[in-house]
């Protein structure tokens, strides 16, 4: 018995070496890339003299890659307080149209998508009593991570209804590549990536939905992916009580 437990336990500790490994290659990928960018772009700009209308598509570029850096940071620095218990909350009465609208801009301006790329049914006038910066980071990886995954043309749709009395579901359904069955629940894993070509052409670090599980927990709610076949798109659900109660 403790020799299969041991094993048990090193096979676990060689799949969190490997998912580690992975991470690390990813964050480098992620930083070095905008960065060489950048640097390129910063080295035109200084040795050649461009018209206006060129020096502003390199700015916009540049900006594009700041704003993907900015948005890399801080979901390791989520990622690394969630893992460590250190989540607090700021209740307040969220609007919850306005936020989502302004995480359809930005995940619309930040992947050039066309005006319908991202479709919202939301009702209107609601609110909800919760922590309106965890909620934005669950909806910007939710989004984020639905427009990435997508098929060409991109169609995603983000649903919001009552699901009980004192509760609120948000669906994020998207036609991408979709999650095998046997990954729907490993997703929300600290570094976990799906295997396969078509996860690995797309950029990823395993971090969005491990922070997107560990806020909805903190905020007292429900996430799970849909269940279908891999091809078919995927469902996000997220279960949220309208008001949130501060923890005694």
């Amino acid at each position: 018995t403790v020799l299969v437990l041991f094993v048990i336990f090193l096979a676990r500790e060689i799949l969190e070496v490997r998912r580690q490994d992975s991470f690390i290659d990813s964050v480098t990928h992620e930083l070095k890339s905008p960065l060489a960018s950048l640097l390129l772009m910063v080295q035109t700009l200084q040795r050649h003299h461009l018209d206006e209308l060129r020096r502003g598509e390199l700015l916009e570029m540049m900006a594009d890659d700041i704003d993907r850096l900015s948005v890399f940071v801080d979901d390791v620095l989520v990622a690394s307080r969630v893992a460590f218990g250190k989540t607090t909350h700021r209740l307040a009465e969220v609007n919850l149209e306005e936020l989502i609208n302004q995480c359809i801009v930005r995940v619309t301006k930040r992947y050039k998508l066309g005006g319908d790329g991202v479709q919202a049914n939301i009702p209107e006038g609601f609110t909800l009593n919760t922590d309106e910066t965890l909620l934005e980071v669950i909806l910007n990886n939710l989004l984020d991570n639905a427009v990435k995954y997508s098929d060409k043309p991109v169609e995603v749709r983000l649903d919001v209804s009552r699901s009980a009395p004192a509760k609120i579901q948000i669906n994020v359904s998207d036609n991408g590549i979709g999650i095998p069955k046997a990954s729907q629940k490993r997703v929300f894993d600290r570094f976990y990536r799906v295997p396969g070509e078509e996860v690995n052409m797309r950029r990823g670090t395993g971090l969005g939905l491990f922070v997107v599980a560990s806020l909805v927990k903190s905020l007292d709610g429900q996430v799970k992916a849909s269940e279908g076949l891999q091809g078919r798109g995927t469902t996000m659900s997220v279960v949220l009580p309208t008001d949130k109660q501060v923890a005694s």
